[in-house]
C-alpha cells in the first residue's frame, strides 16, 4: 500500500534521477531536434511540464472530494495532448525548460500534499494519477535521455 508519504518519496526519487541525467546535457544538446524521437530534450521537458500542470486541477478536485476529471475533458488522445503541450510552449532554452518544469513539479507536489491521507493506497485514483504523471513518466523519459546520452556522448 502506498501512503501519501511513500508516494511523495517515489515522486522525489524519480525526479532526482531525471535531474541527474539532465545535469549531463548541455544547452546545445538540449535543443537538438531528434534527441528523443522527433523531439529535443527541451520539447520532452515541455511535454512533461504540460502533464504536470494539467494534472494539478484533478488533484485539487480529489482534495475537495470530487471526481478528478472535469466534465467534458477527455485525455484519451494522448498524442494530441502531447503535441499541444509542446506547441503551446514554443521555443525555449534548456535552462528555461528546466526552471519551468521545476516550478510545475513544486505545484504538482503541493497538490498531492493537499489530498487527504485516506485517499491514498493501492489502486486508488490519486496513486494512479501520480504514478502516470510523475513516477512512471519520469522513469520512462529518464531511460530515453540515458539512451540519448549513450548514443551521443
Amino acid at each position: 500500500m502506498s501512503s501519501k508519504a511513500d508516494l511523495l518519496q517515489q515522486v522525489d526519487g524519480a525526479r532526482d534521477r531525471l535531474d541527474a541525467v539532465l545535469d549531463r546535457i548541455d544547452e546545445v544538446h538540449g535543443t537538438w531536434e531528434g534527441a528523443v524521437g522527433t523531439w529535443s530534450v527541451v520539447n520532452l521537458l515541455q511535454h512533461m511540464d504540460g502533464w504536470l500542470q494539467e494534472m494539478v486541477p484533478p488533484l485539487e478536485r480529489l482534495a475537495r472530494g470530487e471526481r478528478p476529471t472535469a466534465e467534458g475533458v477527455d485525455y484519451s488522445n494522448v498524442d494530441e495532448w502531447n503535441r499541444g503541450f509542446v506547441e503551446s510552449r514554443g521555443e525555449s532554452s534548456l535552462a528555461d525548460a528546466r526552471a519551468t518544469i521545476s516550478a510545475s513539479q513544486a505545484q504538482f507536489r503541493a497538490a498531492i500534499e493537499a489530498v487527504a491521507d485516506d485517499r491514498f493506497g493501492e489502486s486508488k485514483t490519486v496513486n494512479r494519477l501520480v504514478d502516470g504523471t510523475a513516477i512512471e513518466h519520469y522513469a520512462e523519459h529518464t531511460a530515453q535521455l540515458e539512451a540519448f546520452l549513450g548514443a551521443e556522448h
